[in-house]
């Protein structure tokens, strides 16, 4: 019987089906686990020290050993998985000025037990870091600018131009994004979200009742914690301060804690992402949140001032009064997380019977203390002094009465620091963003005027 044309089309597509089927029951497990992003990019360039490396692949991800990401030079650093994206945080910032090459494991498996054909591998340079800063345009709003410093050339330029003046900013750990908040009319505030090469500058937050700021970032980049004060009426002054969570992502935002009536401002996490640490005006204090199980502890504290955690996340500092009969100190003081130990680091000069010490800020790694002094009931300008982190060894870095320092920062590698002065002498001075080498007091005037500098790693 002869086959009509109708017949062979069939069976030539059920051949093909046939060879198909086979091929997959042959060969599907053979499939190769893709990787479609990576960050930093393959050979980008200036890229911040203190980078994560992400890797987004074509499935999800099974667990990961912690030796499938490497890199040259050698770093060793944590590893994270979020569905199909795989995170490597180094350990310590990455060198500046330095290049370095990625390798990936080729045993890396998805949930469906596919893998990579071979390593993957590729290569990124880092760059110096930058300062950012709050200054005012050419129409006295206040903006962001971004200042580059190269030897002894300092090159400014701003990051942005909105019509309301930014209240403060925070930067993304890894450099890559900055978190500001404007200020409205009527006294609102919105956040806002902007990368740090002035790109994609968008609304992350519409408060249009309340002032929303002092935003903090979580390690993982992905969520934050902020402050917000609601505005019964326009005009009005704001309310009590509470602390919310916001998703960076979906802009999806929920109050920290289920009472409401649990106040707090100047919300701070540590760098393991395991604590926050706020003022909480109620109980007159510095309240500790730990995020992961909710266990708690409160440190009287009649100063209000933020806590500074160290680097390590094992301990933090406080700025407190100590009343003493006639006399009255402002001291600092280390918190020691496991043991709950409370020790005063100041020590008064030789010939004083008390100290003013306030500002604290930790080196990077968690060795140096650079804090602002000034003699007790003397009018002058506070000076930028460091210690070791057991509070030995205090050295003057400045000594200029007539100016005062505040808004310390340590360099990434520890050689700078960066401070915001303002002279005392001065009718109508304006406030300036200077750097000083620790090692030999050399300065350079970073800009003019200039306030809240931070280091853009």
């Amino acid at each position: 019987m002869s086959l009509t044309r109708f017949d062979r089309i069939v069976i030539s597509t059920l051949a093909v089906l046939v060879t198909m089927i086979t091929a997959v029951i042959l060969y599907g497990d053979n499939i190769a686990l893709e990787a479609t992003d990576r960050w930093p990019a393959p050979n980008g360039s200036n890229v911040s020290t203190r980078t994560n490396i992400q890797v987004t692949f074509s499935e999800p991800l099974a667990t990961v050993a912690e030796t499938a990401v490497t890199l040259d030079p050698p770093l060793p650093g944590t590893i994270s998985i979020a569905n199909n994206q795989l995170i490597f945080q180094p350990n310590a910032p990455l060198d500046t000025n330095s290049r370095y090459r990625v390798t990936l494991a080729p045993e890396i498996s998805s949930e469906q037990g596919h893998q990579l054909d071979e390593p993957l591998s590729w290569e990124f340079q880092t760059g110096q870091p930058r300062i950012v800063y709050i200054s005012w345009d050419d129409e006295a709003a206040d903006q962001l600018y971004i200042a580059k410093v190269d030897g002894e050339t300092v090159t400014t330029t701003p990051l942005t131009a909105t019509d309301a003046d930014v209240l403060d900013f925070a930067v993304k750990p890894d450099g890559s994004q900055i978190a500001y908040a404007i200020l409205r009319d009527g006294g609102a505030a919105d956040l806002w979200l902007i990368n740090s090469d002035g790109s994609n500058n968008r609304e992350l937050l519409a408060c249009p009742d309340a002032a929303c700021s002092q935003a903090q970032w979580l390690p993982d980049g992905r969520r934050l914690i902020y402050e917000r004060r609601n505005i019964p009426t326009p005009g009005a002054p704001p309310g009590n301060p509470r602390l919310w969570w916001l998703d960076a992502t979906t802009g999806e935002t929920v109050p920290l804690f289920q009472n409401n009536q649990m106040l707090g401002l100047y919300p701070r996490v540590s760098n393991d992402g395991q604590w926050l640490s706020f003022v909480s005006p109620i109980d007159q204090g510095i309240q500790l949140f730990n995020l992961a199980d909710g266990s708690g502890m409160l440190i009287p504290n009649q100063m209000g001032s933020p806590a500074v955690w160290r680097p390590q996340g094992d301990s933090l500092l406080i700025t407190n009064i100590n009343a003493s009969g006639t006399n009255w100190s402002v001291e600092l003081t280390s918190v020691d997380l496991a043991s709950e130990d409370v020790i005063v680091l100041s020590q008064p000069m030789l010939g004083e019977e008390s100290v003013d010490d306030s500002s604290p800020a930790w080196s990077q790694d968690g060795q140096w203390i650079a804090f602002g002094r000034k003699l007790p009931r003397v009018p002058m300008g506070r000076q930028i002094w460091v210690m070791q982190a057991d509070g030995s060894e205090p050295l003057a870095i400045t000594n200029d009465p007539q100016i005062h320092h505040g808004e310390i920062a340590w360099s990434p590698d520890g050689r700078f620091l960066l401070y915001q002065q303002y002279n005392l002498d001065e009718l109508y001075a304006k406030p300036a963003i200077w750097l000083i080498e620790v090692a030999t007091g050399e300065r350079t005037e970073i800009a003019s005027p200039g306030t809240l500098p931070a280091w853009l790693p």
